[in-house]
């Protein structure tokens, strides 16, 4: 496979690999030049976060809740006394409940966590981008990537799923770059941690491995363990599981075919004009790595099983945020597929990629993406989330009506549990749903 991810420092490929980048670096770009082309999109996405404003979705005051209780040395539980594991993202909880210990209130952090995360992913897709797009080409497919309206959610709700996604290219990054498996090993651990899908890149990781070096997988595979095997010992140990609650209770009750949430997983890559566009260059982008064999074809490999994995867990609805873990990866192959296009045409015209006018077009095809991604996209995000944001601050204000009305340890029914059951800490809370109340998901099976 083509080494696309050996950077021009490393001075030679390594034995048997050949040095292959589809767009030349132009001249004159110096290392202030690159400094600036790197530091400018994940600040636009800072930027575009805070523009779109905190929203705090009901399901992350779950994890709120175990932060809370772990902070005032109750364990990580929902309610004081009872194991169950119903977060899906215990290294969240735990983070959050070390902020809590500081006396910062988990909401804020999150939200903290959120916009880092955004910033991360944003410079490792950069980096991923690179050799393929070279320096001003990475950096406008930064800015689109920083402009995705998902990626603006997704540093606002609370959510894991920021950080899943740095996490998740960075491992990719850390594997395919210089081979930094002890390094992609601690990421992969981290991803699994963070979200149970994230052992999909640790298969794929792993396998990039096995593949290219067999010796130096072991640093992959230890590192992993070193990062997973405590968890998974405490959980298997306090609750029985070391899979969250959550996966077969909502299996349960919101059922689907696979076939079905193919087809939503699909509706939501292509909702729109642009995205359309940056789906099908990301299927050109795509077509033409398999004929290149590219390296980039184990970030492909992610993608197929991370859509495999929702498609098989049977899970109805496909939520946005459930998708906007691909936009990276389509947002790079989109760039590959522009590349590709590009650098043909000039073959056809004999140009030199020397001069870099292959490097031209990729850049302004990505930003009228981006042009288009940003003010298409935008405001209906905003629209859409403006009712549940209403619902999600009546919750918490419902909830600090019934804690002066209620003592310690009194039991309440909850149907949406997240926020309700943040704002009383002290109280029982039975999650009519099942995921955090095992007798409630019997009594529904029944």
């Amino acid at each position: 496979m083509e080494g696309l991810y050996e950077s021009p420092a490393d001075h030679r490929p390594p034995r048997n690999q050949v040095s292959y980048q589809l767009v030349a670096t132009p001249r004159g770009s110096g290392p202030w030049a690159r400094l600036v082309l790197t530091i400018v999109p994940p600040a636009v996405a800072l930027a575009a976060a805070l523009w779109h404003g905190a929203f705090l979705i009901d399901d992350a005051y779950i994890t709120f809740r175990y932060a809370g209780n772990l902070a005032a040395g109750h364990g990580l539980v929902f309610n004081h006394g009872e194991a169950v594991l119903g977060t899906s993202t215990p290294l969240l909880a735990l983070l959050l409940g070390l902020f809590e210990l500081g006396g910062v209130n988990s909401p804020f952090a999150a939200r903290v966590l959120g916009l880092v995360g955004v910033m991360l992913v944003v410079l490792v897709m950069q980096r991923l981008a690179l050799p393929i797009l070279g320096p001003l080409g990475a950096a406008a497919a930064g800015v689109c990537l920083a402009l995705h309206p998902g990626l603006a959610f997704a540093a606002n709700s609370g959510m894991e799923t920021a950080m899943s996604m740095a996490a998740v290219y960075g491992t990719l990054l850390a594997a395919l770059g210089r081979r930094r498996y002890a390094l992609a090993g601690l990421g992969g651990g981290a991803a699994f941690l963070l979200r149970p899908d994230g052992f999909l890149v640790v298969l794929v990781t792993l396998a990039l491995a096995l593949v290219r070096d067999r010796q130096r997988s072991r640093r992959l595979l230890v590192t992993t363990v070193i990062v997973v095997l405590p968890w998974l010992i405490y959980a298997a140990v306090s609750y029985g599981a070391v899979l969250p609650n959550s996966i077969p209770v909502k299996q349960f009750i919101h059922p689907d075919r696979p076939l079905r949430i193919l087809m939503g997983t699909l509706q939501h890559l292509t909702y729109g004009p642009a995205m359309k566009v940056l789906f099908g260059l990301a299927v050109v982008g795509l077509v033409s790595a398999v004929v290149r064999k590219a390296e980039v074809l184990w970030i492909a490999l992610w993608i197929l099983l991370y859509v495999a994995g929702l498609s098989a867990a049977c899970i109805a609805p496909i939520f946005p945020w459930y998708v906007t873990p691909l936009a990276p990866g389509l947002v790079l192959f989109a760039g590959y597929g522009v590349a590709s296009v590009t650098m043909l045409w000039g073959v056809r015209r004999r140009s030199s990629p020397a001069h870099g006018s292959v490097t031209v077009a990729p850049v302004l095809v990505v930003l009228l993406l981006t042009a288009g991604l940003c003010v298409r996209d935008a405001s209906t995000w905003r629209a859409v989330h403006e009712e549940g944001l209403g619902r999600v601050g009546a919750y918490l204000q419902l909830g600090d009506l019934l804690r002066e009305r209620c003592a310690p340890g009194d039991v309440l029914l909850v149907g949406e549990v997240g926020a309700l059951a943040y704002a009383l800490p002290e109280q029982f809370i039975v999650d009519s749903s099942g995921i955090n109340s095992p007798e409630a998901y019997e009594a529904r099976k029944e």
